[in-house]
């Protein structure tokens, strides 16, 4: 993602009071005034106007058709076509005080669109100025990105029900919101090879330099309209959403699927020969047991997608410890957690480990805090033992507090987590983790 070239619009509602301008200013103050488009008037700049596109290097404060349900404070965020994950970071957590959280639960107004810049993948580059409108105008015509813009509908289309189960139900490609139309059906068939008519059309727009991108997609949850005025394909169906992490996810969610239709060793890999599962897409798009495959699995638990989030071989795993064994092949238990501290060190002291520096014994924290993260949202029934407890905390007045919500579910945690899930764990590096913000972490999202 260091290279890649995309661009986020966000519908949101400001709170009661707040301006454009004082949302740009505390933009400004975040990410630099240089950043950040300002009107005349102070008020929004009017939706893909001649000053909308004269500015699109600088973050702007936009009007949209799509913001009725927002009471009359609907704006929608667009960042510069060349932002980084760091700025959007940057520039939401600077923000996010300024947006009505409330009015956005209430309301199925608005979306999350991420822009991946696909003209400017290397090999285009070396023959074609992506800047350059002629260029682009070639471009949508070359066999190259027709191949392009026909795969990413397929795969899209494919995996339609486990990216459906990632999103709210006001979202899915089984409602008929018009904001977020499913790809085209025209797609899969020819893929199949179950629509004569459809392989026909197929084959002619890959051969006439006439035609241009896209086939029969356009304005819908793959969006390839304005491939010739920005070089960007657009991806519409997420709801509308102010948290960090969840953008961050679609975006790199996005750019791996678009990309992985791109290149050379991977572009013709067949979906058809995955599974519907977050498991089967993860695959597809080569993640490893990484974070981006757990936030999946966590939004479609999250979302009751059981049967999609369940992981290959989960009746298999080992729920009776939720700890690695040690060297004598004892579990290590709940009950031994809660021994004293002089039996902690007691216990370090006689192990037959050697001794570690701080920066070893940082880096192992580093992967048993990961382990820990990505376990939780890996396996279903620690997850949702946590989801559980947070609702309560969150619901129910007056919860019991004899602990803290990060100490029931880190309890939670400790019951639960299959042992064969946790990487680095000694006794010591558990207790000195930062439960908070793990916490924080497994957590965040859970609103939506």
């Amino acid at each position: 993602m260091a290279k890649a070239i995309f661009g986020i619009e966000l519908e949101v509602p400001l709170k009661r009071g707040v301006s454009c301008n004082d949302f740009r200013n505390c933009l400004s103050e975040a990410i630099g005034r240089d950043l950040v488009h300002y009107t005349d008037s102070g008020r929004m700049v009017g939706y893909h106007s001649r000053e909308y596109n004269q500015n699109i290097d600088k973050w702007r404060v936009s009007s949209d058709g799509s913001l009725g349900g927002f009471q009359g404070r609907g704006v929608e965020i667009v960042s510069r076509r060349r932002t980084t994950l760091e700025e959007t970071k940057k520039a939401m957590e600077a923000t996010r005080h300024l947006i009505d959280l409330d009015l956005m639960k209430r309301t199925t107004c608005g979306g999350h669109h991420v822009h991946i810049g696909v003209m400017h993948f290397s090999a285009i580059k070396r023959t074609f100025n992506a800047e350059c409108e002629l260029d682009l105008a070639k471009l949508v015509r070359t066999k190259r990105v027709k191949l392009l813009e026909i795969k990413i509908h397929e795969v899209y289309s494919y995996f339609q029900p486990v990216i459906d189960s990632l999103l709210s139900r006001s979202r899915r490609s089984t409602t008929n919101n018009h904001y977020c139309r499913p790809v085209s059906r025209h797609y899969l068939d020819s893929l199949n090879g179950d629509n004569n008519h459809a392989e026909g059309s197929k084959q002619r727009y890959l051969q006439d330099r006439n035609q241009r991108a896209p086939l029969w997609g356009n304005r819908g949850v793959v969006n390839f309209g304005k491939i010739d005025s920005y070089g960007t394909v657009e991806f519409r169906q997420h709801q509308q959403t102010y948290h960090v992490a969840t953008v961050q996810n679609w975006v790199r969610l996005m750019h791996r699927l678009t990309s992985r239709c791109w290149v050379q060793e991977t572009k013709n890999i067949d979906p058809r020969d995955f599974t519907l599962t977050v498991d089967g897409f993860a695959d597809y798009l080569g993640l490893g047991q990484n974070r981006l495959r757990a936030w999946m699995r966590r939004r479609a638990n999250h979302f009751n997608f059981s049967a999609i989030a369940e992981p290959r071989g989960a009746h298999n795993s080992n729920r009776q410890i939720g700890i690695n064994r040690r060297g004598n092949n004892q579990p290590i238990n709940a009950i031994e957690r809660r021994q004293s501290l002089v039996d902690i060190i007691e216990e370090e002291l006689n192990e037959s480990v050697p001794s570690q520096n701080t920066t070893t014994d940082g880096y192992a924290r580093g992967r048993l805090r990961e382990s820990i993260i990505l376990g939780v949202a890996n396996d279903e029934l620690t997850y949702r033992n946590v989801r559980n407890i947070w609702r309560n905390y969150r619901d129910v007045v007056n919860y019991p507090q004899e602990h803290s919500q990060t100490d029931d579910i880190r309890q939670a945690i400790e019951h639960n987590l299959p042992s064969s899930i946790l990487q680095s764990y000694t006794v010591s590096r558990w207790e000195r983790l930062d439960w908070d913000e793990i916490v924080r972490t497994i957590t965040e999202g859970f609103e939506e």
